[in-house]
Protein backbone atom coordinates (compact mmCIF):
# COMPACT_ATOMS: atom_id res chain seq x y z
CA UNK A 1 0.00 0.00 0.00
CA UNK A 2 1.38 3.36 -1.04
CA UNK A 3 0.96 6.73 0.72
CA UNK A 4 -1.89 8.58 -1.04
CA UNK A 5 -0.45 12.03 -0.32
CA UNK A 6 2.53 11.21 -2.57
CA UNK A 7 0.29 9.78 -5.25
CA UNK A 8 -1.90 12.89 -5.42
CA UNK A 9 1.20 14.89 -6.42
CA UNK A 10 1.79 12.79 -9.55
CA UNK A 11 0.21 13.94 -12.83
CA UNK A 12 -1.07 10.51 -13.85
CA UNK A 13 -3.32 10.44 -10.80
CA UNK A 14 -4.39 14.11 -11.01
CA UNK A 15 -7.62 13.13 -12.79
CA UNK A 16 -8.73 10.85 -9.93
CA UNK A 17 -10.67 11.66 -6.77
CA UNK A 18 -9.07 11.19 -3.37
CA UNK A 19 -11.19 8.07 -2.80
CA UNK A 20 -10.10 6.62 -6.17
CA UNK A 21 -6.45 7.31 -5.33
CA UNK A 22 -6.97 5.60 -1.97
CA UNK A 23 -8.32 2.51 -3.76
CA UNK A 24 -5.38 2.60 -6.17
CA UNK A 25 -2.90 2.95 -3.31
CA UNK A 26 -4.08 -0.43 -1.97
CA UNK A 27 -2.74 -2.18 -5.09
CA UNK A 28 0.45 -0.11 -5.38
CA UNK A 29 3.87 -0.91 -3.91
CA UNK A 30 7.00 1.20 -3.65
CA UNK A 31 10.10 -0.48 -5.08
CA UNK A 32 13.70 0.69 -4.96
CA UNK A 33 16.38 0.02 -7.58
CA UNK A 34 20.05 0.94 -7.82
CA UNK A 35 21.63 2.69 -10.77
CA UNK A 36 22.11 0.10 -13.54
CA UNK A 37 19.40 -2.27 -12.28
CA UNK A 38 16.80 -3.57 -14.71
CA UNK A 39 13.20 -3.23 -13.61
CA UNK A 40 12.12 -5.63 -16.35
CA UNK A 41 13.51 -7.04 -19.60
CA UNK A 42 12.03 -7.11 -23.06
CA UNK A 43 9.96 -10.28 -23.36
CA UNK A 44 9.17 -10.55 -19.63
CA UNK A 45 5.56 -11.19 -18.68
CA UNK A 46 3.95 -7.80 -18.01
CA UNK A 47 2.09 -7.89 -14.72
CA UNK A 48 2.64 -4.34 -13.49
CA UNK A 49 2.56 -0.75 -14.66
CA UNK A 50 5.10 1.62 -13.10
CA UNK A 51 5.26 5.30 -12.16
CA UNK A 52 8.61 6.92 -11.38
CA UNK A 53 8.48 8.36 -7.85
CA UNK A 54 12.16 9.42 -7.85
CA UNK A 55 15.03 8.84 -10.24
CA UNK A 56 15.42 8.23 -13.96
CA UNK A 57 14.57 5.15 -16.05
CA UNK A 58 15.62 4.44 -19.64
CA UNK A 59 13.42 2.31 -21.89
CA UNK A 60 15.72 0.44 -24.25
CA UNK A 61 15.84 -2.16 -26.95
CA UNK A 62 18.62 -4.51 -25.85
CA UNK A 63 19.07 -7.87 -27.54
CA UNK A 64 20.38 -10.81 -25.48
CA UNK A 65 24.17 -10.75 -25.30
CA UNK A 66 24.40 -7.07 -26.26
CA UNK A 67 25.91 -4.55 -23.85
CA UNK A 68 24.51 -1.58 -25.76
CA UNK A 69 20.96 -0.96 -26.89
CA UNK A 70 18.89 1.78 -28.45
CA UNK A 71 17.39 4.12 -25.86
CA UNK A 72 13.87 5.14 -26.85
CA UNK A 73 12.71 7.16 -23.88
CA UNK A 74 13.77 8.36 -20.45
CA UNK A 75 11.21 8.44 -17.67
CA UNK A 76 11.52 10.93 -14.83
CA UNK A 77 9.47 11.67 -11.70
CA UNK A 78 5.75 11.33 -12.42
CA UNK A 79 6.17 9.49 -15.74
CA UNK A 80 4.60 6.08 -16.17
CA UNK A 81 5.80 3.08 -18.16
CA UNK A 82 4.92 -0.57 -18.65
CA UNK A 83 1.43 -0.22 -20.13
CA UNK A 84 1.99 -3.58 -21.88
CA UNK A 85 0.41 -4.97 -18.72
CA UNK A 86 -2.94 -3.76 -20.14
CA UNK A 87 -2.40 -5.11 -23.65
CA UNK A 88 -3.55 -8.47 -24.95
CA UNK A 89 -0.01 -9.84 -25.25
CA UNK A 90 0.96 -8.81 -21.69
CA UNK A 91 4.66 -8.82 -22.62
CA UNK A 92 7.06 -5.89 -22.13
CA UNK A 93 8.40 -4.69 -25.50
CA UNK A 94 11.45 -2.83 -24.12
CA UNK A 95 13.90 -3.19 -21.24
CA UNK A 96 13.61 -0.71 -18.34
CA UNK A 97 17.03 0.27 -16.94
CA UNK A 98 17.62 2.64 -14.00
CA UNK A 99 19.98 5.50 -14.90
CA UNK A 100 20.11 6.62 -11.26
CA UNK A 101 19.05 5.16 -7.94
CA UNK A 102 15.31 4.97 -8.51
CA UNK A 103 12.04 4.49 -6.67
CA UNK A 104 9.02 3.37 -8.66
CA UNK A 105 5.41 2.78 -7.75
CA UNK A 106 4.43 -0.66 -9.07
CA UNK A 107 0.71 -1.07 -9.79
CA UNK A 108 -0.61 -4.63 -10.09
CA UNK A 109 -2.26 -4.75 -13.54
CA UNK A 110 -4.70 -7.58 -12.77
CA UNK A 111 -5.95 -5.83 -9.64
CA UNK A 112 -6.09 -2.50 -11.51
CA UNK A 113 -8.22 -4.12 -14.20
CA UNK A 114 -10.61 -5.36 -11.52
CA UNK A 115 -10.69 -1.93 -9.93
CA UNK A 116 -11.47 -0.32 -13.31
CA UNK A 117 -14.32 -2.79 -13.89
CA UNK A 118 -15.70 -2.08 -10.44
CA UNK A 119 -15.34 1.72 -10.80
CA UNK A 120 -15.79 2.57 -14.47
CA UNK A 121 -15.20 6.28 -13.81
CA UNK A 122 -11.75 5.51 -12.37
CA UNK A 123 -10.99 3.28 -15.37
CA UNK A 124 -12.19 5.86 -17.87
CA UNK A 125 -10.26 8.74 -16.30
CA UNK A 126 -7.06 6.74 -15.94
CA UNK A 127 -7.16 5.27 -19.46
CA UNK A 128 -8.01 8.69 -20.93
CA UNK A 129 -4.93 10.14 -19.21
CA UNK A 130 -2.77 7.27 -20.46
CA UNK A 131 -4.14 7.72 -24.02
CA UNK A 132 -3.35 11.45 -23.82
CA UNK A 133 0.26 10.74 -22.84
CA UNK A 134 0.67 8.18 -25.60
CA UNK A 135 -0.83 10.51 -28.20
CA UNK A 136 1.77 13.15 -27.23
CA UNK A 137 4.49 10.49 -27.60
CA UNK A 138 3.10 9.58 -31.03
CA UNK A 139 3.22 13.22 -32.17
CA UNK A 140 6.82 13.58 -30.90
CA UNK A 141 7.87 10.37 -32.65
CA UNK A 142 6.23 11.45 -35.89
CA UNK A 143 8.08 14.76 -35.65
CA UNK A 144 11.39 12.95 -35.09
CA UNK A 145 10.86 10.67 -38.08
CA UNK A 146 10.01 13.63 -40.33
CA UNK A 147 13.16 15.41 -39.16
CA UNK A 148 15.29 12.33 -39.86
CA UNK A 149 13.87 12.03 -43.37
CA UNK A 150 14.42 15.74 -44.09
CA UNK A 151 18.02 15.69 -42.85
CA UNK A 152 20.40 14.51 -45.58
CA UNK A 153 22.69 11.72 -44.46
CA UNK A 154 25.96 10.88 -46.14
CA UNK A 155 27.32 7.40 -45.59
CA UNK A 156 30.90 6.85 -46.61
CA UNK A 157 32.85 3.66 -46.69
CA UNK A 158 36.52 3.69 -45.93
CA UNK A 159 38.76 1.65 -48.20
CA UNK A 160 40.20 -1.57 -46.82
Amino acid sequence: MEDISRMTQLELFSVLSEDQIRQLSNITQSRFFNKGDQIYQKGDSAGEMFVVAEGLVSLREIDPGDDIGIAFEEKKRGDFFGPASFMTSKVYSLTAVCLTDTEVLAINAEQLSGLCQKDSTLGYRLMKKIAEVYFKRYIATKRQICQMVKTPTIITALPG
